[in-house]
């Protein structure tokens, strides 16, 4: 198999806030969009990007969400509306030339079907993967998903007159992703806990309560747009079951997949049984027969 280099770029968005992602793999495959979860990176997906069993019939795309990572990060509630997450990914989807791609969002990263199916329509992708996720911004179901593992570390991750406590909560935020996290490299968890400092404290809040409906996305679902929801049985910091329960309601093509002993990052703890899921349900949603 051919080595692949990553493709770095930034795209502007519609308020020109301009969005860090990158690519690697034969552009002329069909497309998976990686979408990571709160305060983290793309870093987070580097494992998966370089997976050969992924290249072999996928492009792989990642990008940072606006307010993390390399992108740009507006202070205000407006900067953060739900269009502008839609047009976020429609940036990186014309800069990379995507034609309906999957859109795999991990935890936070997971609302953002929402906002695609509400400002895109559905036809803007050809499915949806939700890893351990959070299905779309709503105190109640934040309520129901949201295990208080996270919940009791928020204050600290938005705390801006506290340095000791922000620098504590950030480490402790990264162990919880993990179901061993002693065994960790530290090049892992430095770079993830790292990157994880590049969102401003203020912005915690804005991004986990800014405004979402998920009427398009139910739509969409009933209509037959297939999701995946890869779950994690140990996951620290999501309950699975919410989330299976607002899916069964409301997609028709559903397909849930959870892992006994998954962390919140199963890509990373269970990668082998994660990387088979989705090449599984990606091939079938690309008709794939190899």
């Amino acid at each position: 198999m051919p080595r692949f280099n990553v493709t770095e770029a930034l795209f502007s968005s519609s308020d020109g806030t301009l969005i860090y992602a990158e690519a690697i793999g034969n552009k002329n495959l069909p497309a998976i969009v990686f979408i990571h979860g709160l305060t983290l990176t793309t870093l987070a997906w580097a494992h998966i990007l370089h997976d050969p069993r992924l290249l072999e019939h996928f492009y792989l795309v990642a990008y940072d969400m606006r307010g993390h990572g390399r992108s740009g990060k507006p202070l205000t509630m407006e900067g953060h509306s739900s269009k502008l997450y839609a047009d976020d990914f429609a940036a990186v989807s014309k800069g990379f030339d995507l034609k309906s791609p999957l859109c795999n969002g991990w935890s936070l990263g997971a609302t953002v079907a929402a906002d695609i199916t509400t400002h895109l329509g559905p036809t803007a992708i050809s499915g949806i993967i939700w890893t351990a996720p959070l299905p779309y911004i709503d105190p109640e179901v934040i309520g129901a998903v949201a295990k208080p593992a996270v919940q009791d570390l928020l204050p600290g991750l938005a705390t801006e007159t506290d340095a000791v406590l922000a620098l504590q909560t950030r480490h402790k935020f990264i162990d919880t992703l993990f179901n061993d996290p002693p065994s960790v490299p530290v090049d892992i968890k430095w770079s993830w806990a790292g990157s994880s400092s590049l969102i401003p404290p203020s912005l915690v809040p804005i991004v986990t309560s800014r405004p979402q409906d998920p009427t398009a996305l139910f739509k969409a679902g009933a209509n037959g747009l297939p999701l995946l929801i890869i779950s994690g049985g140990n996951d620290s910091q999501l309950r699975g079951e919410p989330a299976w329960e607002i899916a069964g309601k409301h997609f028709k093509d559903l397909t849930i997949h959870n892992i006994p002993d998954g962390s919140h990052a199963p890509f990373y703890d269970n990668k082998d049984e994660y990387v088979q899921e989705v090449l599984k349900f990606a091939k079938r949603v690309f008709k794939i027969h190899a």
